[in-house]
């Protein structure tokens, strides 16, 4: 009977460290995706926007869609900035030198939005809007802000 306790104990433990340190390690980085083909560099090329399409759930599942960025004046780090399900239409636009216009909406739900690169992102579910290292980093939009 101890050793179920301890273990059962060990395992709880060990649980509660993942969640603590993924809580506090949280990256928003997604890079396993087909590319859209179509890059689109900002006003004065400092960066690059690339849209990605990720399948999930087999016959019956969807599309994810994720943009990341090119620093190219950060020895081309690639971050990501915005995470949504796919819908029919997707483009992306720049308006200003650091802000990217993504549009992603159908006849359903529109998911479309502005950010300023490297101090905003968007989690469609908000699951990277409560994590420590995205409220430090970064003003964090979801569906429901």
């Amino acid at each position: 009977m101890r050793k179920i306790i301890k273990w059962a104990t060990t395992c709880i433990i060990l649980f509660c460290i993942y969640l603590i340190y993924n809580h506090f390690t949280y990256d928003f980085n997604y890079t396993n995706g087909e590319k859209d083909g179509k890059l689109v560099t900002s006003p004065n090329g400092t960066y690059s926007a690339q849209v990605y399409y990720q399948n999930y759930g087999g016959a019956a599942g969807g599309v994810n869609i994720f943009v990341n960025i090119t620093f190219h004046l950060e020895d081309n780090v690639e971050r990501t900035i915005y995470f949504s399900d796919a819908k029919s239409k997707v483009q992306l636009n720049w308006l200003e030198e650091e802000v990217l216009a993504i549009t992603n909406y159908d006849e359903y739900a529109n998911r479309s939005v502005a950010l300023k690169v490297g101090k905003e992102i968007y989690d469609e579910e908000g699951g990277a809007c409560s994590t420590y290292k995205i409220k430090k980093n970064y003003v964090c939009y979801s569906k429901n802000s």
